[in-house]
């Protein structure tokens, strides 16, 4: 079932999500949401995680090569952890030399492990750890 509510910004920029709509999705304190903002289309996109401990989530900003089958070789990598991705974006940066891909995956260990992997086995240039925030 669809909700369509109306929600007004407060002065500190919060909203409320009435509580028909968390529960029908199942939010509850302390649950988790991930937020996409598209400044282009205007539009923001607010969707529950389902994890709850936020420690184990990383939001990684890898720089790899515009070659055919870059992407696939570093989401396989990811796979070959066993790292379920909440979220992904791909963008070329200079078309036939280099892209980046914007991941919120869960962690995996030590970053710096994690970092020389994907270096190594998924061909990454560069491997950037970002805030959630």
């Amino acid at each position: 079932m669809k909700e369509v509510k109306i929600l007004t910004i407060d002065e500190r920029g919060r909203i409320v999500i009435p509580q028909i709509v968390r529960k029908s999705l199942g939010i509850t304190t302390n649950s988790q949401l991930m937020m996409i903002s598209d400044s282009e289309a205007k539009e923001i996109k607010i969707s529950p995680i389902g994890l709850r401990d936020e420690s184990n989530l990383i939001k990684l900003r890898i720089t790899m090569g515009d070659t055919p089958g870059a992407l696939a070789k570093l989401a396989t990598t990811f796979g070959d952890l066993n790292l379920s991705m909440m979220y992904s974006e791909a963008v070329i940066i200079e078309k036939g030399k280099t892209a980046v891909w914007t991941v919120i995956s869960e962690s995996f260990g030590s970053l710096e492990e994690l970092e020389k992997i994907l270096k190594e086995k998924g061909e990454a240039l560069k491997v950037e750890f970002l805030s959630l925030e």
